[in-house]
Order: structure tokens, then sequence, then C-alpha cells
């Protein structure tokens, strides 16, 4: 007898309950009390961003070096293989100014101790002072990821009133003057076999006034964009294939003022103080390697 009324007592608890369950739910009031376990628990909402398979993750330096220190820019050629570029893209590129060419994984030392890549990281603090330093530093870091049809741009200089640039074509050397020019690479990547990726990067000129223009988006939609004229340079696109770890370096020669090259990397028609190196650096390719299995 105790026992069936114990099991009715039972049944009647659990009726209760679930009536007040479904009380709380209807009432608007009452939500943060079943959403409480949600909210202490960030993840729940908030979840990480997903990696495409098919994507490429790429550190991108961009380390200013004083020019008046030949010996240190001798001791980084030395250590940068410019032969893995092709033979004739070479030739283009010492003809504008430019020098380029595939560093190991492991950095020159004066490189390396230029950019204090081994320094600790400061104490986390509420507080920045902003100094000469850190308001202009010497080394900058990016990281991006990149598909097979996305590019990214790297801007290497400030927007300049007017440039005057010498540009050596097969036809001789002819002069341009751009007004509000800035200098840019766009940067594409995509992964090939042996957990590498072929990297094409291509010296732009954006100049002139920005102006409004129509670009095609998501679903079709057009969306309207300021933008300026755009002059690239084809001829001078550099095509390397980096491994883990190794680096696409590009900077100019220190004895070509005028040129292309400067007008990327040494922005100063008085005689420039400083040079800047553009370091690309693959730190992630695709694990699968049925996604790079052919080579282009």
């Amino acid at each position: 007898m105790r026992v069936r009324q114990t099991f009715r007592q039972f049944i009647f608890r659990a009726a209760a309950i679930q009536s007040a369950i479904g009380v709380l739910l209807a009432s608007p009031g009452c939500s943060p009390l079943i959403l409480s376990r949600q909210l202490n628990e960030p993840h729940s909402f908030l979840k990480p961003v997903e990696t495409s398979p098919e994507s490429v993750t790429l550190e991108i330096f961009q380390v200013r070096l004083p020019a008046g220190d030949p010996h240190l820019a001798e001791q980084l050629w030395r250590s940068v293989d410019e032969l893995r570029l092709q033979v004739d893209t070479r030739h283009e590129l010492i003809r504008n100014g430019f020098r380029a060419g595939i560093v190991g994984g492991t950095l020159p030392d004066g490189l390396a101790a230029h950019m204090d890549l081994q320094s600790q990281q400061p104490e986390v603090s509420p507080e920045r002072i902003v100094t000469g330093q850190n308001a202009d530093p010497t080394v900058t870091r990016r990281v991006v990821q990149l598909n097979r049809k996305d590019a990214a741009a790297i801007h290497t200089a400030d927007l300049q009133q007017r440039v005057h640039v010498l540009l050596s074509e097969d036809g001789g050397i002819r002069g341009n003057t751009y007004e509000q020019a800035e200098a840019v690479y766009s940067l594409r990547a995509e992964a090939i076999a042996g957990q590498r990726i072929a990297v094409e990067l291509v010296p732009e000129l954006h100049h002139g006034e920005l102006r409004p223009r129509y670009v095609g988006g998501d679903l079709g939609m057009f969306l309207m964009s300021q933008s300026r004229k755009r002059n690239t340079f084809d001829g001078l696109t550099m095509h390397a294939r980096l491994a883990p770890g190794e680096m696409l370096l590009v900077s100019c020669l220190h004895d070509a003022s005028g040129s292309l090259g400067h007008a990327f990397h040494a922005q100063d028609d008085l005689g420039p103080s400083e040079y800047k190196l553009v370091l690309i650096r693959l730190l992630q390719a695709p694990c699968s390697e049925i996604l790079a299995a052919v080579e282009r």
C-alpha cells in the first residue's frame, strides 16, 4: 500500500515539475533562467571560423632597413637564392630596380636580429603609450588566408602626391608621372603537390582621384566602391614555389633611383635613408594531398 502511495506522489511531483517548465518556457521574462548555462559558455553560440580545406595561410612581413648599412644588405643577399625565380623575370626585375629571391627556413643572422623575432612579448597592460618606435614600427607582420581565387593587397608605401618613374622596356626607357600614387603588390597563392604553394606577386600602381566603381558581389549583385586607376606591370610578375617555412623576399636595388623598384621600396627622391623588404612566408598548406595533387 505504501509503495503505491509513494509511486503516486512521484507521478504527481513529476507532472508538477513538467508544468512549471512549460510555464517558464512560455514566459519571455524567464528566458534568462533557461539560457543562463549558454551565457556562461560563450563558445556555445560564438563558434570559431572554420578554415576552408583549400586555403593556404601566409605570413607577410615588411621590414625597414637603413640604407647606410651596406654590410647588412650584403650579408642578407648572400643568403637569398635568386636563381629560384625564372631567368626572364629576374632580368626584367633588375632592369626596373627590383631584387627578389627565396630565403630558406633560417633567416640570415643580421636580418633576424634586426627583426628581433626572438624578443619576448611585453607584459599585457590596459594602457598603451604611443612612441615614435611603435607608431612607425620597423617591422610589421600580417597573416592572411587565401583561396585559389582570392587576392591580397600588400601596400608598401603611403599615398604620394606625385611619383616620377622610369620604366625599362624592350623598346627602351620611358618616363611616367603618376599623381596621388600608391604602390601595391597583388598577391595570389594556391596549393600544389608536396605540401607546397605556388605564389604569384604582381606590382601595381594605383593612382589618380578616388572614383566610384561597380564591382561584382555575391548572389550576382553589383556593389559600388571607390578606387583609383590601376597600372598593372604584368611583365614583372614574380612566380615562386614555397615549402613550409620558406620566404619570398622582394626589395630594390640601392643604385637605381627613379626606378619602379624605388617607388615601391625607397620613396625618397633626395636619397633614401631606408629601404623596405617584403617577405612572404608559407605558414600552412592544405593537409590533404588529394586537394593539391595536380601541379599547375
